[in-house]
């Protein structure tokens, strides 16, 4: 889990700079290394209306990589196989686990 937490930081850290320099939004990253979940979200305002939400929310979960919101244009999945993670190690959870089985990633 080790080795998956540290390159789930570095991803955390890239779209958090990312984001900050695109939005007018305040971007936190949100890193539980107890529970291994990591998030960045966003807080601002929408005329007088308070906005939060997440942009990105990975998990670790028995040994596997838990995408639950993926915003990224590129596809979190496809950086983090770049990054040497097998497709059978990350789960696109944000997807029915119905539709998963059509995917070359992890059921779950």
């Amino acid at each position: 889990m080790g080795e998956y937490a540290g390159i789930l930081k570095k991803a955390i850290n890239h779209y958090d700079e990312l984001y900050q320099r695109m939005s007018d939004t305040q971007t936190v990253q949100l890193i539980d290394d107890t529970a291994h979940h990591y998030q960045i979200i966003q807080t601002g305002w929408d005329q007088h209306s308070r906005r939060i939400y997440t942009s990105l929310h990975l998990s670790i979960q028995n040994g596997k990589i838990y995408i639950h919101s993926d915003p990224t244009e590129e596809g979190i999945a496809n950086v983090l196989t770049e990054k040497g993670i097998p497709k059978s190690d990350i789960v696109l959870e944000y997807q029915a686990p119905t539709l998963r089985q059509y995917t070359p990633y992890a059921k779950a």
